[in-house]
């Protein structure tokens, strides 16, 4: 799919949206509506800004903030365009593409996008109140905290015991091969851009990476380009277990489907945030400075802690609103993906090209359309 071709899927997907507002804007016409009519192009005639924001994050996630920020500030319009990782990096690394704000999960991704120059600095009024590793230069700034889980199937797993480590995931693999056999997810990491991330994490934390990854091209393992299609296929059965999920959109999910399961492994639990920017040639740059404050304010992070597939950056947002965050946290050995020069190592020509061999001869996975 052209990347033109996925921006009118996503954008015909907010128009769908707008729909579905309309039957509810007699409970919140101010919010719902703006942030809807916005993401389908309609805005009020007062609107004079219209803020373009290029972004992995579903627009189902964003709704809620955008229609705050909006009720903000109402001389702004929103329109969000909603790609995969990999395509919003090579639609703002190309230059052609007039864009304000840039929001992803692929952390190196966006790092890379800062460093070659194509960020606009600025200081956020709270910046201080953001963990160090959630911002980088003045340019660069997290503001979600998602925890990376394991997904599994209840029914499937109802009689027998769940790995707690990635040494026991690799033996439990290899000591029941029939259970496993084409039954285990992950990301496809040549198309996902939050999949290679994860997974250069891990290669970082240690001989198990290639371990379990042997282990799961034994069990021919199956890799998808995003959460959602390994979390449906495990809700159905077609998967028992889902490797390195985005947390937030796992919790999400799970809240209203009792057939997913997931939990945090013993060893280690790697979490990240989204980022966002502002490209330099950012038409607006008040406008996107504007939104780039809210998302990092307490009336953005409110706003974020109110989504069922995001979770605020500061945990006082959680605990004003009454979420949980992702319960079964607690304890455990939380390792943040720290923004910077570091998550540029694996983004190498040479290096990536490297390590997606490796990968992929381990893995010998099959395609994710089978």
């Amino acid at each position: 799919m052209t990347l033109a071709s996925l921006a009118m899927t996503r954008i015909a997907a907010a128009r769908r949206m707008l729909a579905a507002a309309r039957g509810v804007a007699a409970l919140a016409p101010a919010v719902l509506g703006a942030a809807a009519l916005a993401m389908a192009g309609i805005g009020p005639a007062r609107a004079q800004t219209v803020l373009t924001i290029y972004s992995a994050t579903d627009t189902s996630a964003m709704t809620e903030v955008i229609a705050r920020f909006e009720a903000t500030h109402p001389a702004v319009k929103v329109e969000y365009v909603e790609y995969n990782t990999s395509e919003l990096y090579e639609a703002i690394a190309s230059h052609r593409h007039s864009v304000d704000v840039v929001i992803s999960s692929s952390m190196d991704l966006q790092a890379k996008l800062v460093n070659s120059g194509d960020a606009y600095a600025f200081s956020p009024p709270n910046a201080d109140a953001l963990p160090e590793w959630a911002r980088w230069r003045g340019e660069l700034y997290g503001f979600t905290w998602e925890p990376v889980v394991m997904v599994y199937n209840k029914k499937a797993f109802a009689d027998r015991p769940l790995p707690q480590t990635r040494s026991e995931l690799a033996g439990m693999i290899r000591d029941d091969p029939d259970f496993f056999r084409g039954r285990v997810g992950t990301y496809d990491i040549h198309l996902s851009g939050v999949g290679y991330l994860f997974a250069t994490q891990d290669a970082q934390r240690g001989y198990q990476f290639s371990r379990v990854a042997e282990s799961f091209g034994r069990a021919r393992a199956r890799t998808f380009c995003c959460t959602r299609d390994v979390l449906d296929r495990v809700a159905s059965g077609e998967l028992v277990y889902g490797y390195n999920m985005i947390g937030s959109y796992t919790l999400g999910v799970a809240r209203n489907d009792e057939r997913i399961g997931y939990y945090l492994l013993d060893d280690y639990t790697l979490v990240m945030s989204r980022t966002a920017f502002i490209p330099e040639t950012a038409p607006n740059k008040r406008a996107a400075v504007s939104f780039v404050n809210f998302l990092l304010s307490p009336q953005g992070q409110a706003a974020l802690a109110s989504s069922p597939e995001l979770i605020p950056l500061l945990p006082e947002a959680n605990a004003a609103s009454g979420h949980s965050g992702v319960p079964g946290t607690e304890g455990r050995s939380l390792l943040p993906i720290r923004l910077g020069t570091g998550l540029l190592t694996y983004l190498d020509r040479l290096k990536k090209e490297a390590f997606l061999a490796d990968w992929s001869a381990a893995m010998q996975v099959e395609s994710a359309s089978q």
